[in-house]
């Protein structure tokens, strides 16, 4: 496994986890945790975390060319530039937002190509989640279907300051845990809803950062950007995969973009066309269980924990090309330093998708 020592795998397993489920949201045939003495419990065989393909000269056509704006030059921009994404514009207030991303939520999802970073975890039976994280000076209109906050959150978050969380509930356990955060939680309670908070909600950007003006600005949580590194290697294609999910990253040379596929169908929600992104940081952590057990699902599930303080393996892909490092994260609220061969990883500027993986 290329992951943080179990040593620190292990220091969480004791701490308060976290978040409810939908009926029937594991789904069937998702591996069942059991918290025993910080160790996952045993599970079926998965497929590789990752596999990548070289490019072909066949590239995607046209009519799956990502509708977002086209990637920006690679370059040194005058003026302010966002820490988030390295493109012009300054650094503005942040809000970090739970997405749906199981079964037809697939299709609901509105919002996601405006964020800076998404971040893709692991969650109860194998299943994914999104975590979105979005700049005031561009948020969309509307982002979601909202979801459950988990405790993978709150050390994810902390490196960003005392930003927003929007999430649609909490397990029990977890609310204190939430409470105590360095995170202003926005909650169907604020009113801010749709729906008044029945699924399928979403939420409103704007109105938030209106009712909460004190949210911290974007700040450096560990992405450099800049031109291309030497000697990554070819790789036009990549999956990654979770026990219950799939995600697959194809590139598009005419916009310089990754075209983001799930479960092996491309991902194309109900506004601004086809998922896309600049990079894809595949981060290898240890999930380890909770310590609490979500019966909301129809049977017993452990809730689970992406690890992202510590260090461990990742790779990240651009331009067509991988490149193989290292993350670090030594403390909650520290940046994670992602390098290559002891050096600073240099992003393309645009949205990064960060996948978080054993």
């Amino acid at each position: 496994m290329r992951a943080t020592s179990w040593a620190v795998a292990a220091a969480l397993t004791g701490a308060v986890v976290m978040v409810p489920v939908a009926l029937g949201e594991a789904g069937p045939g998702g591996p069942v945790f059991t918290a025993v003495s910080g160790r996952p419990a045993p599970a079926a065989p998965a497929p590789p975390a990752v596999s990548a393909t070289p490019p072909t000269a066949t590239g995607p056509t046209a009519s799956t060319a990502p509708a977002s704006a086209p990637a920006a030059a690679v370059g040194s921009p005058a003026g302010p530039v966002s820490p988030l994404t390295g493109l012009p514009g300054g650094a503005g207030r942040v809000l970090a937002v739970k997405v749906d991303n199981v079964g037809a939520a697939q299709t609901e999802q509105l919002g996601l190509n405006a964020a800076d970073v998404v971040y893709v975890l692991q969650v109860e039976g194998g299943l994914s989640r999104y975590l979105a994280v979005f700049d005031s000076a561009h948020a969309p209109s509307r982002v979601g279907p909202v979801r459950s906050a988990r405790q993978s959150d709150i050390p994810l978050l902390a490196a960003y300051g005392r930003v927003g969380l929007v999430y649609s509930g909490a397990i029990s356990g977890l609310l204190p845990d939430l409470a105590r955060a360095n995170l202003v939680g926005v909650t169907p309670d604020s009113g801010l809803f749709s729906d008044g908070g029945l699924m399928p909600t979403y939420i409103g950007p704007a109105q938030v950062f209106a009712a909460h003006p004190g949210l911290a600005r974007a700040k450096d949580v560990g992405f450099t950007f800049g031109p291309e590194p030497a000697a990554g290697a070819a790789a036009g294609r990549v999956t990654v995969n979770m026990p219950a999910a799939a995600f697959t990253f194809t590139f598009a040379a005419s916009g310089s973009r990754w075209l983001v596929s799930v479960n092996g169908h491309p991902a194309a929600p109900a506004d601004q066309g086809r998922l896309t992104t600049a990079n894809v940081i595949v981060q290898h952590v240890a999930v380890v269980p909770g310590a609490y057990t979500d019966h909301n699902a129809g049977r017993p599930d452990n809730e689970v924990v992406s690890v992202t303080t510590g260090q461990g393996a990742a790779d990240f892909y651009r331009d067509g090309r991988v490149w193989h490092g290292r993350w670090s994260k030594p403390a909650d609220t520290a940046p994670t330093s992602y390098t290559v061969n002891g050096a600073p990883m240099r992003l393309r500027p645009g949205r990064t998708w960060v996948v978080l993986v054993p």
